[in-house]
């Protein structure tokens, strides 16, 4: 084991909520990864062997179905990280764990998890906090799926995706948003055609930028205000170092 870098640095939310000692044991123990999207981290029914700490990447967790489908259930990015099962005491995964948008994170193998949050009670309770900030975001997606259009569904989507990266640009095809947000192909595109029609976003070629995120927002249905403040309730972020 490597000895604790002082100067340590993240970009994840979970872990840069923790005291300052306690952050420099975690990021001790990481290794820094990259991920690319369509990466299977782990299936339904793996042991889980590690827990991702995304920078930059964003991982979802899909329910997927015996023709083969998929449905996005939750996703996390910077502000959680993976394996809500294994911070439940539950080896296995109820859910695959597929990577989302490619990009950095921090990868702790299981059994160093299992040690550190036994060890640091700052850990623990930021660990049930991420439980809760994901539970609560698959909420508000199950009843924003029933309540709202494709359209202000696909501006709350890409405003998240664009809180969790760096920049306002993400390679995405249609067929991909459709997939996540469970609509037909024909009902993203469009949606898009109208954000785009209204100088909020650019897409062109599998690769699609947000260009007004004043006007996303305002696009957008108040599900994303709801989650994004409660992310920010429940993992205060210690910008100082704490």
């Amino acid at each position: 084991m490597r000895l604790p870098d002082m100067s340590f640095a993240t970009n994840n939310r979970v872990l840069r909520t923790l005291s300052a000692t306690t952050r420099e044991a975690v990021g001790a123990r990481c290794e820094p990864v990259t991920l690319e999207a369509g990466d299977v981290l782990h299936r339904m029914g793996d042991v889980t062997s590690a827990v991702y700490f995304p920078e930059t990447a964003v991982i979802s967790t899909l329910a997927s179905y015996s023709d083969g489908s998929g449905v996005e259930m939750a996703n996390v990015g910077r502000e959680a990280c993976s394996a809500l099962n294994l911070i439940l005491r539950n080896p296995r995964q109820l859910a695959a764990d597929e990577v989302q948008i490619a990009g950095r994170a921090l990868r702790l193998p299981a059994e160093r998890f299992r040690e550190l949050k036994s060890e640091y009670r700052d850990f623990e309770n930021a660990l049930f906090s991420v439980v809760q900030s994901v539970l609560y975001q698959a909420m508000v997606s199950g009843a924003c799926n029933a309540a709202h259009e494709a359209k202000p569904r696909l501006a709350r989507w890409l405003l998240t995706m664009g809180d969790r990266t760096d920049g306002n640009e993400m390679r995405l095809t249609h067929d991909f948003l459709a997939h996540m947000l469970g609509v037909r192909r024909a009902t993203v595109t469009n949606a898009a055609l109208d954000l785009q029609s209204q100088g909020l976003i650019k897409y062109a070629r599998g690769r699609l930028k947000i260009t007004d995120i004043k006007g996303l927002r305002g696009a957008s249905c108040e599900c994303y205000d709801l989650v994004r403040s409660a992310n920010a309730d429940l993992l205060p972020d210690k910008r100082s170092g704490g």
